[in-house]
């Protein structure tokens, strides 16, 4: 009876802990389903078919869409001014088979 009870009291001191630990850190996370994609960290032979050649060298038809994705997409605006990133940089926006957003960003 007396191991059960601590055995209860430490599972719930493990949550307890678990809760306030992910919490703010899980406000800091990025709006989910949205990846931020770096094109200059992607230049090495080995990394080269990474980005698709579409993001790495965009049309102005390319750079328009990605202009208009990110004023119609308030999560987009919002993680791009939390991390810095002009909203000039951003070269693309795909979006992902899960539903999900692909930020591509020179």
């Amino acid at each position: 009876m007396k191991k059960a009870l601590l055995l209860a009291l430490f599972a719930a001191f493990v949550i307890a802990a678990a809760s306030t630990a992910i919490g703010p850190a899980h406000a800091q996370r990025a709006p989910a389903g949205i990846t931020i994609i770096m094109i200059r960290d992607y230049y090495g032979p080995d990394d080269f078919q990474q980005v698709s050649p579409i993001y790495r060298h965009p049309s102005p038809q390319t750079l328009a869409k990605a202009q208009e994705e990110i004023r119609s997409n308030p999560d987009i605006r919002a993680l791009l001014q939390r991390r810095g990133i002009s909203f000039r940089n951003v070269v693309g926006v795909q979006t992902a088979l899960n539903g999900g957003k692909v930020v591509y960003v020179r």
